[in-house]
């Protein structure tokens, strides 16, 4: 199950990387496409806002769980650097225990605004409104296997060493 848990986790994490990487790439093209017409040619694109709009909540939620994969996401340790290993180890497996809770928390909640916004569609281009919701519970599943991946890889010689001091003569 472990090994399970950690190859679906890198297998997520290349999806993720691939989505992000062709959606701004793809947004780079758009907006300077954008601008071009805008003030090159005085033909402003109407499309482009809400394109751009639907690509960046994508980027922005599927990029999420990419942080949780190389634990690089926005975290304070000041306290946890003071931490002995063992205790380390407890604390930031009940912090991701708690992040779980609110990603799965995020995932249920977000049915209900996709359910009532699936039916309707963008003024200016062909895609759902849900569509930009969707993204949401996508990263959220993603970061829980993450989450869980970590959880279960954890060991106390993971804990940061204690910076030390350097003292002033």
């Amino acid at each position: 199950m472990k090994a399970f848990i950690h190859k679906l986790s890198e297998i997520l994490d290349k999806i993720s990387g691939v989505i992000c990487a062709t959606i701004l790439a793809g947004l780079c093209l758009i907006i300077v496409y954008s601008v071009v017409m805008r003030f090159i040619f005085n033909s402003p694109v109407t499309w482009q806002y809400e394109l751009t709009l639907v690509g960046l909540c994508w980027a922005i939620f599927i990029g999420m769980p990419m942080t949780f994969h190389k634990q690089e996401h926005l975290r304070l340790t000041f306290v946890t650097d003071k931490l002995s290993p063992k205790v380390w180890t407890v604390y930031m497996d009940v912090i991701d225990l708690l992040l779980i809770a609110f990603l799965v928390a995020g995932i249920v909640c977000s049915v209900s605004i996709i359910k009532s916004t699936w039916s309707t569609y963008y003024k200016t281009i062909a895609i759902r409104n849900g569509v930009y919701y969707l993204a949401f519970p996508i990263g959220c599943a993603f970061s829980i296997v993450h989450l869980i991946d970590l959880i279960l890889n954890r060991k106390p010689e993971d804990a940061p060493k204690a910076k030390q001091e350097l003292e002033v003569a």
